[in-house]
């Protein structure tokens, strides 16, 4: 299973009056996760936008266990858990980099649809076969 690492500092505009990052922010770190990941495995997103594809978002699922505050360096741990011809989900874990604290963990599920149809359709056989090796399981 291959892990992808995406590290940043929260910012300012994404915390609480206490400093404390609001819970809200959190999905749009997931969103630079699985993205990062894509890039990693060499299909970018864009590619597949290019391709007539879209990943939509079905289902998230988040669990917040610590928060992460300003100014924390944080990583996101992402890895695609499941990979099908019409679907995908990735599993996730916000760190604060220096302590290792476990701020987030997440699964987010994505359906394939055609750009043009907006209807559920298989990705081709050659984007599988790039995804394959970064799936921790595979049906």
């Amino acid at each position: 299973m291959k892990i992808h690492r995406s590290t940043f500092r929260a910012r300012y505009a994404e915390t609480d009056a206490m400093g404390v990052v609001h819970h809200a922010a959190y999905l749009p770190w997931l969103e630079v996760g699985r993205v990062d990941l894509l890039r990693a495995t060499g299909v970018p997103y864009t590619s597949i936008e290019e391709r007539g594809f879209l990943i939509v978002l079905s289902d998230i699922q988040v669990r917040y266990r610590s928060p992460a505050r300003f100014d924390d360096l944080v990583t996101i741990e992402t890895r695609l858990i499941l990979l099908k011809t019409r679907h995908l989900s990735f599993g996730y874990r916000v760190l604060v980099e220096s302590t290792g604290t476990l701020c987030v963990e997440a699964r987010t599920d994505h359906i394939v649809v055609s750009r043009s149809s907006m209807r559920a359709t298989q990705l081709p056989a050659d984007l599988l076969a790039i995804l394959t090796p970064w799936v921790s399981v595979k049906d």
